[in-house]
């Protein structure tokens, strides 16, 4: 089975892919928790911002599909690591996008949105937020431009069971698509 990497920016719908990506039988890390028990935080940011990702593609030998941070923006390193892997990026409106963002992380501090965006929380740093949403969108179109090893997922698409399966080479389950942190 090869390997399955949500690389959409989170508030995406990325844990509802990663649960409906365990319906589909792949072996899922969600977000970035396991692997930050594995290393440590202090090790695995040190890692990241050093752009040293060995640690990380050792650990990721262990699953099969991948969601959220930091797995949404090594989509380069993780195609050259991983052949043959596929990649899902979700999407979503970019006003319900932000919105979604202030309304979850508040003014709360965190070492992963300062990788990310340069800034620790999405409150007062909106438009740096909105900026770095669409750059990674655009960017990972650009990259995959021309190739099949891509989906573009809308989280608000009705059919999102339809084009997974269909993308995975995997049976539609009969079972609603997830909808995981449905208030955020």
């Amino acid at each position: 089975m090869s390997k399955v990497f949500g690389i959409g920016m989170h508030k995406t719908g990325t844990s509802s892919l990663g649960r409906a990506l365990e319906v589909l039988g792949y072996q899922s890390c969600m977000g970035a928790n396991t692997l930050r028990a594995h290393l440590g935080e202090k090790k695995l940011m040190t890692r990241l911002f050093a752009g040293n990702y060995a640690e990380i593609f050792e650990f990721a030998d262990n699953y099969s599909a991948f969601n959220d941070l930091p797995w949404c923006l090594l989509y380069k390193e993780l195609d050259a690591h991983f052949p043959n892997s596929k990649f899902i990026l979700t999407v979503r409106n970019e006003q319900e996008w932000i919105q979604s963002c202030v309304k979850y992380f508040k003014d709360s501090t965190s070492v992963f949105r300062l990788w990310v965006y340069g800034v620790p929380n999405p409150l007062n740093n909106e438009k740096i937020f909105l900026e770095r949403y669409r750059k990674h969108n655009k960017e990972v179109a650009e990259y995959f431009k021309g190739r099949k090893d891509l989906l573009v997922l809308d989280i608000n698409d009705e059919d999102k069971w339809d084009k997974v399966s269909s993308f995975l080479k995997k049976g539609k389950p009969s079972a609603s698509f997830p909808h995981i942190n449905k208030n955020h």
